[in-house]
């Protein structure tokens, strides 16, 4: 606004132009992923607390004088389903929660246990008494997890994804330009598209940050940029085990189909393997071994093979804590008990340490102000996806891009190309429309 009160609109020849016009090209692309990907955000957040609401009466009991050792629950649980293998033991978190154990089919055991289906079956910790079960990954929110990370469609939908988030870190640093104050020549009235824009651009100052964390943190879940790229590098060094037999499952196989359990720095990297020796722990050892180790709220991962070991552990990712400083993963022999790895979050790398934290915090998992916090960023990230989608609708020709001269865009084009690269997919498929881009204005001009 000038001094006279009158409306001040941007510049729009220069380099001003050739920035819009590729903050539309990939605001074009980038909007219905990104919309999905923030309502079906807001929902997850909203299918937790109701999850639980739908199914209190497997997570609460009326307390009792002495729970029974988990020894017991877990022959409890392997006479009732004699064709599943236990996985997993969760102790009760209080004096009124219940046992909980992750069930893997017995036809499953071929494929190593690495994402397999599950069944949580939930228990009286204080009678015994089996209460129900059901499929964690049929959950509300698990199955708008699974939306959200690659819209039902496996990998074709992942790819997709991550091609749309990596355009929308694009989107966002040019939409940083284009809002970045600058002398503005003065107009006399203010329109509703420019109030529209003003709002926008109000939107895209204080959600661009958070947004720009949402995209980085959500893609190190992805096949390519975080699988094949990130986590390699940013896995935990120092436990790979060597032997002389095959190679040693990895962290990830205790992950259940839907449900990660696991730390992304972790992931990657093998599990050690138990000696020879004779005996066999039992899970009230395991479960003594924990409580002097001072685990309070953890998970023991059962052996899965001749030469697998126990597994206690205590990670943010998992539900556990909500401090990820505090995570820990301690790896039993399974004849002696003896202490095979002790990983704390201290030995994480700088990477691992940073998802470690990020992840959580995305799923809105560090406690209630993160939950309510992220409530609100979502929220403002669909208002900001609207206004855009209105500032293009009021647009005149609708259906056209911003003009720009050709040798202007042409270097904006390559300079998103070379920020691209750190995203592969993203760069596959701006070069395509930088291809395209060409090949219209040359048939225009």
């Amino acid at each position: 606004m000038n001094r006279s009160g009158s409306e001040t609109r941007p510049p729009r020849g220069g380099l001003y132009a050739a920035v819009w016009r590729w903050h539309f090209y990939t605001g074009v692309l980038v909007v219905p992923f990104l919309l999905m990907l923030a309502v079906s955000g807001f929902l997850m957040l909203l299918s937790k607390p109701l999850d639980d609401a739908l199914n209190r009466s497997l997570l609460s009991v009326s307390a009792g004088a002495e729970a029974l050792p988990a020894s017991l629950l877990v022959e409890r649980v392997r006479d009732a389903y004699p064709q599943a293998s236990v996985r997993l033991y969760l102790p009760a978190a209080s004096d009124t929660g219940t046992a909980r154990f992750s069930l893997q089919p017995e036809a499953m055991k071929g494929h190593g246990g690495h994402h397999s289906p599950s069944l949580l079956v939930y228990l009286d910790p204080y009678t015994g008494r089996i209460l129900g079960d059901r499929d964690p990954a049929a959950s509300l929110y698990n199955r708008l997890k699974q939306f959200h990370g690659a819209l039902l469609l496996g990998d074709l939908g992942d790819a997709l994804i991550e091609t749309a988030a990596g355009l929308a870190v694009l989107m966002i640093v040019t939409g940083l330009y284009l809002a970045w104050p600058r002398r503005q020549k003065a107009t006399r009235q203010t329109t509703g598209r420019e109030r529209w824009r003003r709002l926008h651009l109000s939107l895209g100052w204080v959600i661009a940050i958070p947004l720009l964390f949402f995209l980085i943190s959500g893609l190190a879940w992805t096949n390519v940029w975080g699988g094949k790229l990130v986590q390699p590098w940013g896995a935990l060094p120092g436990t790979r085990f060597e032997a002389p037999q095959a190679p040693a499952p990895d962290h990830a196989s205790m992950n259940e189909q839907g449900v990660h359990s696991v730390p992304w720095a972790l992931e990657q990297t093998p599990l050690p393997r138990s000696g020879q020796g004779q005996g066999r722990l039992n899970l009230d050892q395991v479960a003594a071994i924990a409580k002097a180790q001072g685990f309070n709220q953890y998970r023991v991962h059962f052996p899965q093979g001749e030469d697998a070991v126990w597994t206690v552990s205590a990670t943010t990712i998992a539900g556990d804590l909500t401090n990820p400083a505090n995570e820990r993963i301690l790896h039993l022999d399974r004849a002696s008990g003896t202490t095979l790895q002790d990983i704390r979050f201290a030995d994480y790398p700088a990477m691992g340490k940073a998802m470690a934290a990020s992840i959580p915090f995305h799923q809105g998992d560090l406690g209630r102000w993160n939950w309510l916090l992220n409530l609100l960023l979502v929220s403002l990230v669909t208002a900001l996806i609207v206004t855009g989608a209105l500032l293009w609708w009021k647009r005149r020709p609708r259906w056209s891009a911003p003009r720009a001269e050709p040798a202007l865009s042409r270097k904006v084009a390559a300079v998103m190309l070379l920020v691209a690269l750190c995203f592969p997919l993203s760069a596959v498929a701006l070069a395509v429309i930088a291809l395209l881009d060409a090949l219209l204005m040359a048939r225009r001009a």
